[in-house]
């Protein structure tokens, strides 16, 4: 961590790597490591490669015409954060049929909770005693979002249902079962909340904020939305879920870009503060959006995919296939396997 702030990561990239380093539940780790890894190439790149990357002026205006619901001409935060919702749930539809043909070992078009499993331990082949032991936690796990996803009870998850399992954000009942998981994961006196170093798992867990950065502070405190100083499963799933960070970035651009305070942007006040937006955490978001209705668009047209991409950190090939963002990784350990 002191190598990392010395060559000049930053807070944020260091709390991902504390996550993916102090044993988490194994998808948090996954995501905290592969985030951390982003987070640093992106920021550590030189300024052209940013550059290179940053949305343009046509693409805020293309999106700030998909934020604004009711047609007025001016987006608010609520009309931002319906948007990433829907955009989630339009995401976990189009990838689920890649995930399904993956792991549907019978192909008969739905998942059981058995193929399930079985997906679950070609991940964790090779894997030593204790990873082998944390499998069967996560499989309990498993078994309560399924559960929780499989709507109409037959004991499989059909092509509607299944999303949910992935992607727990888009399902309330499967985000409560995550969430819930990762509280009893980090509750280390058992109190059915967490305290500050619980949550961040500091070396000294009952300490309160000394050993943590200004950054995981601050972060802490906003996730505390009734002020008692401790996290409940309702504050725990507005991090689960995601919805935290993006409204945390939303919520920075819009201090950049509404110039007259009247709470909303318009689509002058969104391409004038583009250099600014372009350095912020709200560029990773918005370019997520972009790529994913440009190439719903282009798959409308009828044009050919894009190529996969690849990430290889240490050893680990993190690869996207053509057909959406739902990839695999591979490498020597139990993060082999299916990803999103």
């Amino acid at each position: 961590l002191e190598a990392g702030r010395a060559i000049g990561i930053d807070a944020t990239a260091v709390s991902y790597f504390r996550l993916a380093m102090r044993g988490v539940t194994w998808t948090a780790a996954a995501a905290a490591a592969i985030g951390w890894a982003l987070v640093t190439m992106a920021r550590g790149q030189d300024d052209q490669d940013i550059e290179e990357e940053a949305i343009t002026a046509d693409q805020l205006r293309a999106l700030h015409g998909k934020f604004d619901e009711n047609g007025d001409g001016k987006v608010s935060l609520q009309e931002v954060m319906r948007f990433a919702a829907g955009v989630s749930r339009e995401i976990a539809a189009r990838d689920i049929g890649s995930i399904m043909e993956e792991i549907d070992t019978s192909k008969d078009g739905r998942l059981s909770l058995e193929e399930h499993y079985g997906d679950l331990h070609k991940q964790a082949e090779g894997g030593d005693e204790e990873e082998i032991k944390d499998l069967e936690r996560r499989k309990a796990i498993e078994a309560e979002k399924f559960k929780a996803a499989d709507v109409n009870g037959d004991g499989f998850l059909d092509m509607n249902e299944l999303p949910a399992l992935f992607y727990p954000e888009t399902h309330e009942a499967v985000l409560a079962v995550t969430a819930a998981a990762t509280l009893k994961e980090k509750d280390k006196n058992q109190d059915g909340k967490l305290s500050p170093g619980e949550f961040w798992e500091a070396d000294d867990a009952s300490s309160e904020e000394g050993d943590l950065t200004e950054e995981e502070v601050a972060d802490f405190r906003k996730l505390d939305l009734d002020g008692d100083g401790f996290l409940d499963l309702e504050e725990m799933k507005h991090w689960e879920s995601g919805r935290y960070h993006v409204e945390q970035a939303m919520k920075h651009m819009f201090e950049v870009a509404d110039k007259d305070g009247d709470l909303h942007i318009t689509v002058d006040e969104l391409t004038s503060a583009k250099e600014t937006v372009s350095v912020s955490d709200a560029q990773y978001h918005l370019i997520e959006w972009t790529e994913h209705h440009e190439l719903d668009r282009r798959r409308r047209a009828g044009s050919a995919r894009r190529p996969s991409s690849i990430l290889a950190v240490e050893g680990v090939r993190l690869e996207a296939r053509p057909d959406g963002v739902v990839g695999r990784v591979t490498g020597d350990g139990p993060s082999s396997g299916l990803c999103r």
